[in-house]
């Protein structure tokens, strides 16, 4: 694996390449769910590029940024394990001055569920992405479904700014107990990964309520916050039963495909999850 940390060292690699390039862009502290991405990439194209770049522009004042867990040594073995091609590990003025600015087009799906909590966090995401993909010029790019809001977003990103890129989207990664991984959740000791495991268990209980025919949003939340609240440590942000294609909250589950979505805090962690459901399906 080769190690390139500036733009016009990957640009020089980046033209003697005339096959398929996968691109994996990561924060860092790679867990499973990063290595299933790596995998896809490496099943589907000649060469595989991820990226670690802590992107400051995606976090606010009061969230993570310099506590945000790093393990480069530990995550460069891992990589270089895989046998991925190039590690590209840029810093703050390498994404920031030497490539040029972009204009991502504004998007409604930036200010609904996770962008009401973290009006920035799209914008951020979007703009340094975008920047990547200008660098990397990948066939071919791979996200997880655990990120469902920016998954689609990004889909929606690739088709508007027209890029020749074909977006894998990739199944959540989950521990034994059915926790999605996050590379937050190194902030949990080992019982509160347990604990934790009722998010996942609680959205289960929505799908049994909706294999069962109940189809008031309303019903099926409640559903999951009587669940949640058997653990006293937990506060819901949000949970959310919405339209897929636009994510408007929804009055009365018909046929369309829903995205069933939830934050939570515990223990001074907010963690994700979510899972996608079609009704007709039943």
């Amino acid at each position: 694996m080769k190690i390139i940390k500036t733009v016009d060292e990957f640009a020089a690699w980046r033209n003697r390449q005339k096959n398929s390039i996968g691109f994996v862009p990561t924060l860092g502290a790679l867990h499973d769910g990063h290595m299933s991405l790596i995998k896809q990439s490496k099943k589907k194209c000649q060469s595989t590029v991820v990226s670690i770049f802590l992107n400051p522009t995606q976090f606010a004042q009061n969230e993570d940024l310099d506590s945000y867990p790093s393990t480069l040594d530990q995550d460069i073995h891992n990589l270089d394990f895989l046998s991925v091609d190039i590690l590209f590990l840029p810093n703050e003025k390498e994404m920031y001055q030497n490539v040029s600015e972009v204009k991502i087009p504004s998007s409604d799906l930036f200010n609904k569920l996770e962008g009401k909590s973290r009006p920035h966090f799209f914008y951020g995401v979007t703009t340094i992405v975008a920047k990547l993909f200008n660098v990397i010029k990948p066939t071919h790019t791979f996200f997880g479904e655990k990120d469902a809001q920016q998954l689609f977003i990004i889909t929606e990103m690739i088709a508007t700014m027209k890029y020749s890129i074909k977006l894998v989207s990739c199944p959540t990664i989950r521990d034994k107990n059915g926790l999605a991984l996050s590379s937050r959740n190194s902030y949990l000791s080992t019982d509160d990964k347990k604990q934790a495991a009722i998010i996942y268990q609680s959205l289960m209980k929505v799908k049994e309520g909706l294999d069962q025919g109940i189809s008031n949003p309303n019903k099926l939340k409640d559903i999951f916050k009587k669940n949640i609240v058997t653990n006293h440590n937990m506060k819901i942000d949000y949970i959310s039963i919405a339209d897929i294609k636009i994510l408007d909250e929804i009055d009365t589950i018909k046929e369309q495909k829903v995205l069933v979505s939830t934050a939570v805090f515990f223990q001074g962690v907010r963690l994700i999850d979510n899972f996608i459901y079609r009704l007709s399906e039943t």
